[in-house]
């Protein structure tokens, strides 16, 4: 069996990395380029009180592990709070938020099984979040293009 994949040892801020704001950013471990689109990894810092919209994947599932921080997240009517260690596992399509409710930055492993293109999707996402005034227009047309669907505000403490 022949594969594409590229064989990587990376250290904790190795990788590629596409911002959301100057401090919420991601640093890419694998894309679909380099795992034959098998899975993307990222290693996401979460500023405190920071987080997405409640939202859902129709095309990829999505893991989180806690690396360091705590977290309220919400899966599907789940809410729960959660500290470093804690892995989760959202199927695609089931709605899910997170929030940094820690008073230091947050750091979250995350995996989209197979890939979903979200390395190029936070590259977009980046540049609509950062445009004066943020562009939500350009946001909105950015998630209908990947599959994901807004379905609710941030979470909050």
């Amino acid at each position: 069996m022949t594969s594409t994949s590229i064989p990587a040892i990376l250290d904790e801020e190795q990788g590629e990395k596409t911002f959301l704001s100057e401090a919420w950013y991601q640093v890419w471990k694998a894309t679909g380029e380099t795992t034959n689109g098998v899975v993307e990894t990222w290693f996401e810092v979460v500023p405190p009180h920071m987080g997405p919209p409640e939202h859902l994947h129709e095309r990829f599932d999505e893991c989180f592990w806690v690396v360091k921080g705590n977290f309220l997240i919400k899966v599907a009517e789940r809410i729960v709070k959660v500290s470093e260690g804690t892995w989760i596992f959202v199927p695609r399509g089931t709605p899910h938020g997170f929030r940094n409710i820690g008073a230091e930055n947050g750091h979250l492993l995350i995996q989209a099984l197979p890939t979903g293109e979200m390395r190029k999707y936070f590259e977009e996402v980046g540049e609509a979040l950062r445009s004066e005034p943020a562009n939500h227009e350009a946001l909105q047309h950015v998630n209908e293009r990947y599959g994901i669907v807004e379905v609710g505000p941030p979470l909050t403490e």
